[in-house]
């Protein structure tokens, strides 16, 4: 695609709403711009998020290879970390409830030329119980969005659907993040698992509103930050048999990581 082509199918992508992920669609055609130094530097948290869940795969998977696996992406957003996954040979689904980020992905998957990656619009809590098992999942991002009644029924998705390795980036409830970001609590899911509540949306913010505000929740005004331990505790119990966290490197910086972890859950072989 030429990259006047891209620049004017970005006009019809809502500009005035910054990008989340950062692409380079052709030489000095980029989704976020250094001039927006706020996202900007989201946006390359983000990469380098996706970055690191890479070389974890490729060290983890079964086979030691991306080649040819199954991935599902929960909560894609505009598709970075399926495109990267995809990139390197895995055949992936992202799933995104925003019609914005969902047109953007499937944007990006064009204009990069990256055919083994469909996106589909849909709510990560509600999947269809019959989409056969992947072999990595992404919940990158996702979990902290989720409201506190939505834990528990999660958790028990993401053993459903992972055949060997999940992927999970997420906020935790500690004390530190309880004091920087006023988290109210703590409160328990119906399963007994402890957190706090982080503020999403004001309380009379109308649906449209909540759909807009592209970096919160799509429609619960709270959501449910775990603690580490009951997130955890909650993995183990809906199948996977080892839970890993990555201390290096870190991608926030060592406060930033210590509530903003990355862990890596596995299922056991097949006998």
């Amino acid at each position: 695609m030429l990259a006047e082509d891209i620049q004017r199918r970005l006009r019809d992508l809502s500009p005035e709403i910054p990008w989340a992920h950062l692409f380079e669609f052709a030489p000095g055609v980029v989704s976020v711009t250094p001039h927006n130094e706020q996202f900007h530097k989201k946006a390359i948290g983000l990469r380098r998020i996706g970055d690191l869940l890479l070389d974890i795969s490729r060290a983890e998977v079964r086979g030691h290879t991306l080649a040819g696996k199954r991935v599902l992406d929960l909560g894609c957003g505009e598709g970075g970390h399926s495109i990267q996954f995809a990139k390197d040979g895995s055949s992936v689904l992202g799933i995104e409830g925003r019609s914005l980020y969902l047109a953007r992905a499937r944007f990006v998957a064009e204009a990069t030329g990256t055919p083994n990656v469909r996106f589909e619009q849909g709510d990560v809590r509600r999947l269809a119980s019959d989409i056969e098992p992947f072999d990595i999942v992404l919940a990158s991002g996702i979990l902290h969005h989720l409201g506190v009644d939505d834990f528990d029924d999660m958790v028990e998705t993401l053993g459903k659907q992972t055949a060997d390795l999940l992927l999970i980036y997420l906020h935790i409830s500690t004390d530190l993040s309880v004091k920087n970001h006023r988290l109210k609590g703590p409160v328990k899911t119906r399963g007994g698992r402890e957190g706090h509540l982080f503020r999403e949306h004001q309380d009379n913010a109308t649906p449209q509103e909540k759909v807009q505000q592209v970096r919160a929740s799509l429609d619960n005004t709270f959501s449910f930050w775990p603690r580490e331990e009951a997130l955890i505790e909650a993995l183990c119990s809906v199948g996977f048999h080892l839970v890993l966290k990555v201390l290096a490197p870190h991608v926030f910086g060592w406060e930033g990581a210590s509530y903003r972890p990355i862990l890596l859950a596995k299922k056991r072989p097949p006998l």
